[in-house]
């Protein structure tokens, strides 16, 4: 009895045991204590950093931020886990408590596994195909750039379909809890555009598997499965509300939902509908760029890659022009050998050229729903992934299907091929190893697949030798090698007609030699594809002819060629390179002396505005050690969008001033370095206004912004009008001041002897902020296009503002519940499989 469980257990202990071996052997230096240097994981510790301080002092994460963005809903930066019943410990047992990123590719591996054990997927293929799945070079390039929340949502999601499959299959009660489980961790990671793709690939499958079951009459099954599915994801939906609803409820108010009172000049909303087409669309993967697939390299790699190595013809044609050193010379070329669709990329997405002939084989192979299942979720993903490269699809996409035009990049949509192709590579592996056809039908699905597979590879060696190998921006690298050459030329004199034409014919030809050097890098991976599919294709030919007669050693021969063919492409974006010491990780964010100066400030209570970065809005380091106007978010506040566009961006000092920015980073002039200069004009936490401006609109309030004084003048929309019970009064003696401000709770301390109208310097997000005056609710309006305002009666008066938004209380709740359920879930399928698997024992005895 033992002896057998053993024996079943033990190919998927192999597995395990594989799958460990190989993450921990690529991500070596993560046991060494080093961590990858992610440039986002710095964005997001500036963000986080105040939430961090906040839960250290009071033992819980704020709801509000007042780090970045002027003020912001702290949920969307770091919050508690899914609820007070979360599955980090099943997180934690699935990776073996793994550090990072060595935890990210074993629980790849193993939801992957998971996925082929349901579909009864011989175990070694399974760990073929769950290999090829995590180390597509999509996971070791958004690792190192450092967008974890997606890699957890990847890792997830192939444990997502598995659960929907074994309902599929009829396992009820097992295939809702694995169902509620997997959907509920890839909710809780919050990446809703990689929970949107595996819905949408999901929902392809249920597709095609209603049409295979109405065919065979089996309705009643049908029905049962999909009724199943949705309680199974309104489940696993209600686990994540507490991070979900509440976020929901904020992208409303964000650029990504179109929040905007402006009928003119935006540059990345349209009003009411999301984000702009352009905006959405400008990571939008070429149409030829879909070849690499199986040639990692076929448009230049990644834009700050190392692909282009010492024999560059541009290298050393910048030496000789230039006296560029080698070395630099290289990182010049390198940085302008991607010359595909998008603006720039960290790297492409390739699946491995082993994975891709499998992939054509299983095409060919396979018979059944699910091989048209896997094909259609491989073309729409692709045909996503193309953006505005085809737009009469997407636009309309965009337009018309429900929560399109939330996301932007549809390069991502690629990680729906990243799951079918090796899914369908396995399936056909593992029919050509169990479905017993005779070695006739098996060499003619082999030729045919070959045949289909030379002919890919003839449409790359035919592109290698047409392509020009232009690149966006060719034109002005090209202007800027022949201005430097004119100025060599000319040593500080007027450039002359021979000079320009000198400098002209030094421009195109290092153009020339770069295009060279991106002809050079394709040959060189589309000759190591070749030879790897060659490599392949003979592996599977002489098993089909009987030369090799275990199919162990053909599925062995196929995970080392693969393996070895993924790894060495993900080492070129995530290699020990990518580590540093966690000590030098940290001192990123060490303070400089203009950040310590601000920080002896015994008043807190303000802003800064860092302009020694060179995107202060799209860069959170500022927000690491103050409240800062800037910060790092694709989905701000829609009308601080606004505000940015329209009076920031052009040095607005009165817009300043409203937003209390009482210090400017700039950088000193002789030395570079950061210096603090204080801003002695800015406006302070609060203050009380002589007079109300009404205007009609928000185009009329945003104008209003460059000519009237807002520190004696409130500016406010007619909307608002009832809101304000009573105008403000002429009293010398009226004060207002801030008392404490405990992010979530902001206290105000007034006196007057007339009725008085204050404005906050606080965001206005009447999404959960309410007003009280000596603890009796009052109301308050929206003032000066962003910020808060407020009727205040004659008196001595304590105002709170104080966060606390319903529908976070609701989804707390909601969660707690729901987490509950799934406990339960898991449960009863966990006794219901004992009790299954204990019953031929029971009557054997």
């Amino acid at each position: 009895m033992n002896s057998s469980i053993l024996k079943k257990a033990l190919p998927h202990l192999i597995a395990i045991v594989v799958f460990l071996v190989v993450a921990v052997v690529y991500c070596r230096p993560a046991l060494e204590g080093k961590v990858v240097y992610q440039s986002d994981m710095l964005q997001w510790k500036g963000m986080a950093q105040q939430s961090m301080e906040y839960k250290a002092k009071y033992g819980h994460y704020p709801l509000w931020s007042e780090s970045a963005f002027s003020g912001m809903p702290a949920y969307t930066i770091a919050m508690e886990g899914r609820s007070k019943f979360s599955f980090e410990y099943l997180s934690y047992i699935l990776t073996l408590g793994l550090p990072q990123p060595i935890n990210f590719f074993f629980l790849a591996c193993i939801c992957f596994y998971i996925l082929l054990a349901v579909l009864r997927v011989n175990p070694w293929v399974g760990i073929l195909a769950s290999l090829a799945y995590a180390y597509s070079s999509y996971d070791p390039v958004i690792i190192a750039t450092g967008h974890v929340t997606k890699m957890w949502a990847l890792a997830y999601a192939p444990g997502v379909v598995a659960g929907l499959l074994l309902l599929f299959r009829r396992q009820y009660l097992s295939g809702t809890a694995l169902l509620t489980l997997f959907l509920a961790f890839q909710m809780g990671t919050q990446h809703l555009q990689v929970v949107y793709y595996t819905l949408l690939s999901m929902g392809l499958l249920t597709l095609f598997y209603a049409v295979d079951s109405i065919r065979k009459g089996q309705v009643k099954q049908l029905m049962l499965s999909l009724g199943l599915a949705l309680a199974a994801g309104l489940i696993a939906f209600g686990t994540s509300t507490v991070g979900t609803l509440p976020v929901q409820e904020y992208s409303k108010e964000t650029m990504r939902g179109g929040r905007t009172e402006l009928t003119s000049g935006t540059s990345k909303l349209e009003s009411r509908n999301g984000l702009s087409k352009d905006y959405a669309f400008q990571w939008s993967y070429g149409i030829g760029e879909t070849l690499t697939l199986a040639v990692p390299d076929i448009y230049g790699g990644g834009s700050g890659g190392k692909e282009i190595g010492d024999n560059s013809k541009f290298a050393d044609q910048l030496a000789q022009e230039f006296s560029v050193p080698e070395e630099q010379g290289l990182q010049y070329a390198n940085g302008s050998a991607y010359w595909g669709a998008q603006p720039f990329t960290s790297g492409p997405v390739y699946l491995g050229a082993v994975i891709c002939f499998l992939f054509i084989f299983g095409l060919v192979y396979v018979k059944g729903w699910q091989k048209w299942w896997l094909l259609s979720v491989v073309v729409v993903g692709i045909l996503l992934s193309w953006g505005k490269n085809f737009s009469s699809l997407n636009y309309f996409l965009f337009d018309h299907f429900p929560y399109y035009n939330k996301f932007r990049a549809p390069a991502m949509a690629l990680v729906m091929p990243q799951l079918a192709v090796p899914l369908l590579a396995a399936l056909g592996l593992n029919e050509l190893l169990t479905r017993g056809d005779s070695r006739e039908v098996l060499w003619k699905k082999f030729k045919t697949a070959a045949i289909a597979t030379g002919a890919l590879l003839a449409v790359l060696v035919l592109f290698y030798f047409s392509a020009d190998y232009k690149g966006a921006h060719d034109g002005d690298l090209k202007e800027r090698f022949v201005q430097g050459k004119m100025q060599q030329l000319s040593q500080g004199r007027q450039a002359g007609s021979d000079a320009q034409q000198q400098a002209i014919a030094t421009g195109n030809s290092l153009i020339k030699a770069l295009q060279a050097d991106r002809q050079s890098i394709y040959g060189s991976d589309l000759l190591r594809t070749i030879l790897l599919i060659a490599a392949a294709a003979l592996l599977l030919g002489l098993f089909i002819r009987n030369k090799i007669k275990n199919p162990v050693i053909l599925v062995a021969g196929l995970i080392v060629l693969s393996t070895y063919d993924l790894l060495a492409v993900s080492t070129r974006y995530l290699n020990q390179d990518s580590y540093t010491d966690e000590a030098d990780f940290e001192a990123s964010m060490s303070p400089t002396p203009a950040d310590q100066q601000i920080s002896s400030d015994p008043d807190q209570n303000f802003r800064v505005f860092d302009q020694s970065s060179q995107s202060p809005f799209e860069d959170a380091r500022a927000s690491y050690f103050h409240n800062s106007l800037g910060g790092y978010s694709p989905a701000k506040l829609g009308l601080y969008q606004d505000l940015i566009e329209n009076q920031l961006s052009k040095g607005n000092m009165q817009v300043y001033n409203m937003l209390n920015t009482k210090y400017f980073i700039g950088r000193d002039q002789r030395t570079g370095q950061p210096v603090a200069q204080r801003n002695p004009a800015a406006f302070g936490p609060c203050w009380l206004v002589k007079a109300i401006h009404y205007v009609k609109d928000g185009n009329e309030e945003m104008k209003a912004l460059d000519s009237i004084n807002v520190r004696d003048t409130a500016i406010i929309q007619q909307q608002f009008e009832s809101l304000v019970k009573a105008p403000p009064v002429p009293d010398s003696t009226a004060s207002i001041r801030l008392k404490e401000n405990l992010n979530d709770k902001l206290t105000y301390q007034f006196s007057g002897k007339t009725n008085q109208f204050a404005v906050f310097s606080e965001i206005y997000y009447d999404k959960g902020w309410n007003a009280f005056i000596d603890g009796n609710k009052a109301d308050y309006c929206r003032v000066d296009y962003v910020l808060r305002g407020m009727a205040i009666p004659a008196g001595e008066h304590t105002i709170e503002f104080r966060f606390e938004p319903h529908s976070y209380a609701v989804a707390s709740t909601l969660s707690v519940w729901s987490s509950l359920l799934v406990y339960g879930l898991l449960i009863t399928a966990a006794v219901g499989e004992w009790k299954r698997r204990s019953q031929p024992a029971k009557k054997a005895a």
